[in-house]
């Protein structure tokens, strides 16, 4: 997480894992990670002829009881120019130059944060200010959904369509799945032509299918001991992320030995859903995974692991997971390509519910 207002800058406090003015003249190709990444730059679709613009309306409608809220800045700059961009943060403290992409990402318009638990107030300042990101926003507001069913207001849907970047916190991503239609609805819009990103629980729930943890959390030995058991849960997520196709995202990986249930999930999804090859992503703490277009960056202090499973499984009720096919991909800091990623550079497999390695090519 980020630090609360008035703690000094590189102070940290960990978060809460689940249970975890359109502008004629051409652009630049750039993103704000820093050096040029190779990253598209920021671009708008056309509509009726112009760029994209988020206009501000006059006057916000009031939250509901049962929605918290705190904001800095003044919201609805007219002209905002956002950008289509994914960042996945893994969890603890967040990586400031990725935060900072997705702050950028708003082009100057509204950023919000939505959460179902926590602080309304410690992204605040964080986002606005202390990122330093160029264009900065106008303002930068944090909704805390305590009562599920007043998340379908139009006060909380009228500031997610007005936002430029769209941030989800950790928490609990099975009650950020279960918000109502109205807001699902207006999250699935925030994919056309702007920002998303999340950290913790707010990025697994932006994947084609999520860990639900309708039942509770799972490590790593229960779920490869019991892959049918119904504390796997598979969903489909209603606001997944173009980008994120065939995809389901886990967090905190490295920390917590998430590599045997991220296979289990995406074994599970495999049979669910009948997909050819499932693809995991894998976050490690203070890590970003960031996509925009077809291409993607690493920031962070630690690594982000891909997997993609093509053979066959067995998930069966009493027996441990069986599963073939399975390759890994390791990306670290700075690493950058073209998304979806085309090159694993090791074989795994899963008999009797351990994990073996076939073939390693990287020492």
């Amino acid at each position: 997480m980020v630090r609360p207002p008035g703690t000094p800058p590189g102070i940290r406090v960990h978060a809460t894992d689940d249970a975890d003015r359109t502008n004629p003249a051409p652009r630049p190709l750039s993103t704000p990670l820093g050096p040029p990444t190779g990253l598209p730059g920021p671009r708008a679709p056309l509509v009726s002829g112009g760029l994209l613009s988020v206009r501000a309306r006059p006057r916000l409608p009031k939250l509901p009881d049962g929605v918290a809220s705190a904001a800095v800045g003044v919201p609805g700059v007219a002209d905002a120019r956002p950008v289509g961009r994914v960042v996945l943060m893994g969890g603890g403290a967040e990586d400031d130059d990725a935060a900072r992409s997705f702050v950028a990402g708003a082009g100057g318009g509204d950023v919000v944060v939505l959460r179902a638990s926590g602080s309304t107030s410690s992204y605040n300042d964080y986002f606005f200010a202390d990122l330093a990101a160029d264009p900065r926003p106008s303002s930068v507001a944090t909704l805390r959904i305590d009562e599920s069913s007043a998340g379908g207001h139009p006060g909380v849907v009228d500031r997610v369509d007005g936002a430029g970047a769209l941030w989800l916190a950790g928490g609990d991503q099975h009650r950020y799945l279960s918000w109502p239609a109205p807001l699902i609805a207006a999250l699935d819009r925030v994919g056309d032509g702007r920002t998303i990103g999340g950290t913790s629980a707010g990025a697994m729930s932006l994947g084609a299918f999520a860990f639900d943890a309708a039942e509770g959390g799972v490590r790593s030995p229960t779920a490869l001991e019991a892959p049918a058991d119904a504390i796997v849960s598979i969903v489909k997520s209603p606001f997944a992320r173009a980008e994120l196709a065939d995809h389901l995202v886990d967090t905190h990986f490295s920390e917590r030995d998430r590599e045997g249930r991220l296979i289990t999930f995406l074994a599970r999804a495999k049979q669910q859903f009948q997909i050819g090859a499932p693809r995991g992503v894998g976050i490690d703490e203070g890590t970003a995974l960031v996509i925009e277009g077809d291409r993607y960056e690493v920031r962070g202090r630690g690594d982000v692991f891909v997997y993609e499973l093509a053979g066959d499984v067995t998930v069966e009720v009493g027996r441990p997971l069986e599963a073939r096919g399975v390759r890994r991909a390791r990306l670290s800091n700075g690493d950058r390509g073209a998304w979806p990623i085309e090159t694993f550079e090791d074989s795994l497999e899963v008999k009797r519910g351990q994990i073996s390695e076939i073939t390693t090519s990287r020492s």
